[in-house]
């Protein structure tokens, strides 16, 4: 008894003695602590703010698009330092995770340049205190104790910089200027705890960190010029508007969603800016009706649309007054009304696009401000000689009116490169709502009227849900249809966001207050995985034209007098220089299938046929003499060289020279094109050539040059003066493909005539059909259907039939860089549409106009394919205009 009397007594003074050394502890963590933020200088360019960096680094380990995310050669240093501490000790350490939790505080300093972080160690702020009587017990590389009383600290020494490393109060604090090291004590660490002054003056009031998984604050000019680069539009808006405070940034990292809220203070010396920036958005009536089956949609609700025009006047420039000005003076002289009566008078504040599930054609919705004064200015125009209405399309019982623009008025608008479709449109409610797809609009209709809407849809739930529906201005997109504009252009940030699949932007005013949401949701599995990037370290920059090997282990480019040529297993670069411009391209039909082979031209006909590592062949290099009039191309064992004086030039593998006995009226400004035919009679070769002139011509011969029976099929109509009447320069060779067994040829002139002539030149019926655009690249065939582009960025499907459907393109424009071309990336033996333009951008589409996941992707001209083999699976490598050659590979 009296043993289990001692024993209570010991354990009790030992209880006793840890609850007293806690409540020391507790005491001594609590003693003089200040917040993290209040030792943040106030010269900050930029402040993160971090409530609790554990739950930050677990949640990003549990995002889906952290795989992607590490593919960009930008963004993979900051992944691999997180994979890095994913798979050390301390991270799954319960004391150190316990120790983490404490916020964070880090700035980036302007007076002097410096990097400043705090971590706020909370209840084991005391062992700051007693760690230094620890330092001599161990040893890291770089690192070195250094006493100097109250500015003791650890210093690690870099070649380049030292990071200052010391305790303050309950706070560890690091950084790399020794100034603003030994000044911590100074700062704003005299307000009390409650009441912190900085946090007032400098801190957020906008938005709360602690609901964030990180917050940030930035100043007005490294926010505008974060922007500014993405969208030439948003530099011009950031030009006239001035911020009354710093920018706050929050954002929350879950597994399946990516979060993003900016709120700032503006205001604008531009009157009709300030007047928009002071209105207090209200919810749009459009987004409680936006059909469920919707893929995308923008809602524009900031004003009426004269407020909008005088707004966009601000920053637009003279080009924006000129369009509207000659709008007006269309509207007036070929419908009698003025623009403002066309369109101000009737509209009210909303304005929205959107596309449905399985439909190319978007659906346009205007809320109708004033009916009556609608069905009066429509009434008037449908009076003109300009306009009809056409009512006699029924469709499932409704009767759907369609708007007529004349052929004389299409015809004049062509003429400035103008195109005014016939639109579809119906009114529901206090809505007008057009396409030019009936069957969209009809879709739409019936899902309003059943009120099978999209706010109702658990995906819409989950990229809307907790967020404010007010909004001056929403974007619900998927890349899957279309690209927002803020991905344009190809930076860092577009990189980053181009890897969520589907978005929701909302952007709201209350009284100054500019508030932009962003809500990105993870892609499904699908698209691309970077593989691989090679810097191609040329004087010039890479042609937008690549070509692989026959086996697909070599990469060959063009740049300028360089030819480059890219091992693709081990990642090895060789380069060979000429005086002049040069070409690669493989050596079709040259040697076995696993020989490396190209052929090196000069832009004076100096051909060298080349294996893997640029040796030369036996017999070469081969001097032609010629003078290049397009770019070369290879078919069948021997290389085809176009030449100023009108002929077409082959050279073989042995270095044989030979000349078409076919002449042409004109030097050929493309090359070619050749296709194979196999049948029981045997192989027939075909190639096509398009001589360029007003008098267009296509030609059929065989590989040997012998013009085939019947033609050249002429193009260009002549009136009964011998002039072209749909004359015109067009671009690029013609298209060769088999269908039915028939050999067919395709091409489309620039002003839009799309021809299909078959082996007897004689015309296919329903063609040549007229497209809207104008047209600077060939079309490709993908087995059932004529895939087109134009230089006004819409994809056209073509059927042997002649039925058009289109799509288009938002940002994207075509011309002679353009380059289309069609692959079957997941083996379903249906093709995809591959198309770049001007831009550094490789779209992919399927044949039902939906966009691959992954794309676009920061490729420009022609990439070059791999097909799946195996377990292997299908590849692009293409070459942006970054001077890298990239390697994707499809999931």
């Amino acid at each position: 008894m009296a043993k289990g009397k001692r024993l209570i007594k010991v354990l009790l003074i030992i209880f006793c003695v840890l609850l007293f050394i806690c409540a020391v502890w507790t005491v001594f963590s609590l003693v003089g602590r200040v917040n993290a933020d209040a030792v943040i200088p106030d010269s900050a360019i930029y402040r993160v703010s971090i409530s609790n960096p554990v739950r930050l680094f677990d949640n990003i380990l549990s995002h889906e698009s952290l795989k992607e995310i590490s593919a960009v050669p930008s963004l993979s240093p900051a992944v691999s330092v997180i994979n890095t501490l994913r798979e050390g000790h301390l991270a799954k350490n319960r004391l150190v995770r316990m120790a983490a939790r404490g916020s964070v505080e880090a700035a980036l300093l302007s007076e002097p340049q410096a990097l400043v972080v705090v971590w706020d160690m909370g209840f084991f702020s005391p062992l700051l205190r007693i760690f230094p009587v620890f330092s001599g017990f161990f040893s890291i590389p770089n690192l070195y104790y250094v006493q100097a009383g109250k500015n003791s600290r650890f210093e690690y020494r870099l070649k380049d910089r030292t990071v200052f490393v010391g305790p303050y109060r309950n706070l560890l604090f690091i950084s790399d200027s020794s100034a603003v090291f030994e000044s911590r004590a100074n700062l704003n660490t005299n307000a009390p705890l409650a009441d912190n002054q900085f946090a007032n003056k400098r801190g957020f009031s906008a938005i709360k960190p602690s609901s964030y998984d990180a917050a940030l604050l930035l100043s007005p000019a490294f926010f505008s010029s974060l922007l500014s680069e993405q969208d030439a539009d948003i530099s011009a808006v950031l030009n006239n508007i001035d911020f009354d405070s710093a920018v706050e940034v929050g954002f929350s990292v879950q597994p399946q969603k990516f979060e993003l809220r900016i709120t700032a203070s503006m205001s604008s010396r531009q009157i009709s800016l300030s007047r928009l920036l002071e209105n207090r958005s209200q919810v749009p009536v459009m987004a409680e009706r936006l059909p469920a089956s919707s893929q995308y949609a923008t809602i524009l609700s900031a004003g009426t649309l004269d407020e909008l025009f005088q707004v966009t006047r601000v920053f637009a420039g003279k080009d924006f007054e000129d369009t509207v000005s000659r709008a007006d003076g269309a509207s007036r002289a070929i419908l009698g009304i003025s623009l403002d009566e066309l369109l101000f008078s009737w509209s009210g504040k909303e304005f929205a696009i959107f596309g449905l599930e399985g439909r190319p054609h978007p659906v346009y919705a205007i809320q109708i401000g004033d009916e009556k004064k609608r069905q009066a200015v429509f009434d008037k125009a449908f009076k003109s000689i300009a306009l009809n209405e056409n009512v006699r399309l029924n469709l499932d019982g409704v009767r759907i009116p369609r708007i007529e623009v004349p052929e004389f008025l299409q015809s004049l608008l062509r003429r400035w490169n103008m195109f005014l479709p016939s639109p579809y449109y119906t009114v529901y409610r206090d809505y007008l709502l057009a396409s030019e797809s009936a069957e969209a609009l009809l879709a739409a209709l019936r899902a309003m009227q059943r009120n099978d809407v999209l706010p109702k849809t658990a995906a819409w739930r989950n990229i809307a849900g907790g967020r404010t529906a007010a909004s001056a201005f929403s974007m619900y997109y998927s890349l899957d249809l279309t690209m927002p504009f803020f991905l344009r252009k190809n930076t860092v940030l577009s990189r980053f966001l181009s890897l969520y699949r589907q978005g929701l932007v909302r952007v709201s005013f209350d009284r100054k207050k500019t508030d932009i949401s962003l809500v990105l949701v993870p892609g499904s599995g699908s698209g691309v995985n970077l593989v691989n990037t090679f810097l191609l370290e040329t004087k010039e920059r890479p042609s937008n034209r690549i070509y692989g090997s026959a086996d697909d282990s070599r990469i060959f480019v063009s740049a300028g007098n360089t030819v480059v040529l890219v091992n693709a297993a081990d990642n090895s670069i060789n380069e060979m220089r000429g005086q002049d411009r040069l070409w690669i391209i493989p050596a079709e039909g040259v040697g076995d299938k696993n020989v490396i082979n190209a052929w090196v031209i000069s832009e004076r006909g100096r051909v060298t046929l080349v294996n893997g590592d640029f040796e030369p062949a036996q017999g070469f290099p081969v001097l032609t003499g010629l003078r290049l009039s397009s770019a070369p191309v290879a078919y069948n064992g021997k290389l085809y060289l176009c030449d100023e004086d009108r002929k077409v030039h082959t050279v073989d593998a042995n270095g044989a020279q030979n000349v078409w006995e076919t002449a042409f009226n004109t030097p050929l400004r493309s090359p070619p094109s050749f296709m194979k035919v196999s049948a029981k009679n045997g192989t027939r070769h075909y190639a096509a050539v398009y001589p360029k002139s007003f008098f267009g011509e296509l030609w059929l011969l065989d590989a040997e040059g012998k013009i085939l029976p019947g033609w050249p099929a002429p193009l260009a109509k002549v009136d009964e003066d011998g002039f072209p009447v749909n004359a015109g320069i067009s671009f690029g060779s013609p298209l060769l493909f088999v269908h039915n067994n028939s050999v067919l040829i395709a091409f489309v002139s620039q002003s839009g005539d799309l021809f299909i002539f078959d082996e007897n030149a004689k015309e296919v019926s329903p063609f040549p059909v007229v497209l809207n655009g104008v047209f600077f690249v060939q079309p490709v065939f993908d087995g059932n259907f004529l895939w087109l582009v134009s230089s006004e960025g819409n994809l056209f499907r073509v059927s042997l039939d002649g039925e058009v459907l289109y799509q288009n393109i938002a940002g994207f424009s075509a011309k002679e860089e353009g380059y289309i071309t069609v692959f079957d990336c997941d083996g379903d033996k249906t093709p995809e549409v591959f198309f770049t333009g001007e831009g550094n951008a490789l779209h992919a589409y399927t044949r039902n106009f939906r966009s691959l996941e992954g794309f676009p992707l920061p490729v420009w001209g022609r990439p070059h394919f791999v097909p799946a083999q195996g377990n292997k699976k299908a590849e692009i490598f293409g070459i942006g205009m970054d001077k890298r050659l990239y390697r994707w590979q499809f999931r």
